[in-house]
């Protein structure tokens, strides 16, 4: 249904190390995965120890990763080369918390990322809802020389004027778009990308 009206790509939480709403196991990923249809990717959200997020990896067989915990810059960096030898790009989380967020999100491009993230849920409070900090992303995106995707709080009343301000290329979807945790609401859906597109 995300396809049919217009999303890019598709993102499950797989096997995430903290209680969230929307986790599902990486055998029930790797069959939706494997619904998805073409040309649209998919990835899979997850985090914490690099031999966790492989084994995730190898069998959900996804387009991307995105680290969405308390990697650091070493293992995120080890992740990309093992991951890239099989065609699965990295996407590294910034979270507000994060010091020196400039700094730390180039660092992860300059490590091969394929994007940041920046997202207002730390992994503390990732099962609620947030507001995105224009500012910060704003200096992200002068700073950092790979691509920064926008989350927090995107909904169809307000993601035109989010990405007119920002000019964000990419945003990042969820609660904004569901009826509950982790059912998306095909009117909310609609709506979104008809917002989008006017």
């Amino acid at each position: 249904m995300c396809v049919r009206h217009g999303t890019d790509m598709v993102g499950f939480v797989v096997e995430y190390p903290r209680p969230v709403p929307w986790n599902l196991s990486a055998a029930k990923a790797k069959e939706l995965i494997a619904a998805v249809p073409k040309p649209a990717e998919t990835c899979v959200v997850t985090g914490g120890a690099p031999d966790h997020v492989l084994r995730i990896a190898a069998e959900t067989k996804p387009n991307y990763i995105q680290l969405h915990c308390n990697e650091t810059l070493e293992d995120t960096a080890y992740l990309v080369g093992e991951l890239g030898q099989q065609g699965i790009k990295i996407i590294k989380t910034i979270f507000p918390n994060t010091p020196d967020p400039e700094k730390t999100a180039a660092d992860f491009c300059t490590a091969g990322v394929h994007a940041v993230l920046f997202d207002p849920r730390t992994p503390d409070n990732a099962e609620h809802s947030g507001t995105a900090n224009l500012s910060v992303y704003e200096k992200l995106q002068r700073t950092v020389s790979c691509p920064v995707i926008l989350a927090g709080g995107i909904t169809s009343k307000n993601v035109a004027e989010i990405v007119r301000q920002t000019k964000a290329q990419i945003i990042d979807l969820m609660t904004g778009v569901e009826i509950c945790p982790g059912i998306k609401d095909e009117v909310k859906v609609m709506a979104l990308f008809q917002a989008l597109g006017s």
